[in-house]
This record gives C-alpha cells, sequence and structure tokens, in this order.
C-alpha cells in the first residue's frame, strides 16, 4: 500500500485541527500555512472530510473548521479510508467481503493479503489523532540524517540476516555433528 498524497495531507489537516482542540474553528487558509499545504487543495480533501463526519465548518468571520469529535475518537483508519476508500486494492483483502474474488480456485497470496490488511487496519484503527498529536515531531529530519538513518537501518537488517543465516549454519552443523539414532531392535 502506498499513502496518497490525498491521505497524508488530510491527515495532516486532522492532525493540525486536533492541535487546536477547543479552540474553536481554524481557518483553512491558517493550516496551510502553518503545514505549507496548498490551500486550494486543502478545501477539496476537507470536502471529503467532511462528508465523512469528520470535520465540521462554520462559516462567517470567525469561521472555520474543527473535529467533530475528540482527537482521540478519531481514528487514523477513519481517515484514509474518507480520502483513499479501500485500505488495500483487491476484492479479497478485507473480512467484509472474502467472497467478492472471482478467481475460480483459492490464490497463493490470499492469506498474506488478508494478514497485510488486517495489520494495516488494526494498526490505523489504534491509532488515534491525539496518539498522532502527543507524538508528533519536529519538522522532518535534513538529508544527511535521513541518509545516516536509512544506512543504519541497512547495517542492523544485514547484520540480523547474518545472523539468521549463522544460526541456521550452526544448527545444521550441530545435527549432522551428531551420530545417527541407532536402529530399534527387531524381534
Amino acid at each position: 500500500m502506498k499513502l496518497s498524497t490525498r491521505a497524508e495531507y488530510g491527515i495532516r489537516i486532522l492532525v493540525a485541527l486536533a492541535r487546536a482542540e477547543g479552540q474553536g474553528p481554524q481557518s483553512l487558509a491558517a493550516v496551510a500555512r502553518s503545514e505549507k499545504l496548498p490551500h486550494a487543495y486543502l478545501e477539496q480533501l476537507v470536502r471529503d472530510l467532511r462528508r465523512a463526519a469528520l470535520v465540521t465548518a462554520t462559516r462567517g468571520k470567525a469561521g472555520g473548521y474543527q473535529l467533530t469529535r475528540p482527537a482521540g475518537e478519531i481514528s487514523l483508519v477513519e481517515a484514509v479510508r474518507a480520502l483513499d476508500g479501500p485500505l488495500l486494492e483487491m476484492p479479497c483483502a478485507g473480512p467484509d467481503n472474502l467472497e467478492v474474488c472471482d478467481r475460480p480456485q483459492d490464490c497463493s497470496v490470499h492469506e498474506v493479503f488478508v494478514r497485510v490488511h488486517d495489520s494495516l487496519e488494526d494498526t490505523l484503527s489504534a491509532t488515534t489523532l491525539a496518539d498522532v498529536v502527543a507524538t508528533a515531531g519536529g519538522p522532518p529530519y535534513p538529508m544527511a540524517v535521513r541518509r545516516r538513518m536509512v544506512a543504519q537501518h541497512a547495517a542492523l537488517k544485514a547484520a540480523s540476516s547474518t545472523a539468521a543465516t549463522s544460526t541456521a549454519a550452526t544448527s545444521t552443523a550441530a545435527a549432522s555433528a551428531q551420530p545417527p539414532m541407532p536402529a530399534a531392535p527387531t524381534r
């Protein structure tokens, strides 16, 4: 799954509104400025968020947008579905539509994609806007820091892969070094 720009920007709108919870309606222009996002595009996204009953609009001079419920009651899965539709674009990936698949026999990857769908849905369902606000950091890491983090991640992955290969080889060697079991006596 690739998180679309629509979903990313829409979640950023919701997080900005969650940060301002209790301060009344927030103008979309202010959200666009603070998040450095194009105002015209945000207007389209807010329309979808309103349709999904995640935000409400107030007209007038002091108008703007605010969340329809407390941030702790709005999950990211609601936002992603409101903005992008289904989590996975596979007809049989979700538990509610397993019978939609038109393949005449069982699919070799069906179970894998069901697990992917369930994992994604569980994570997004368990994460609320309040969680995101509480853990939101500062600006994105500079490119040099990102490169260093990617290199560290790759080194850790390579080390764990080497350790797993080494453990498997040791286990195989240990198993082949043991003398064979004596045959059971026959009568």
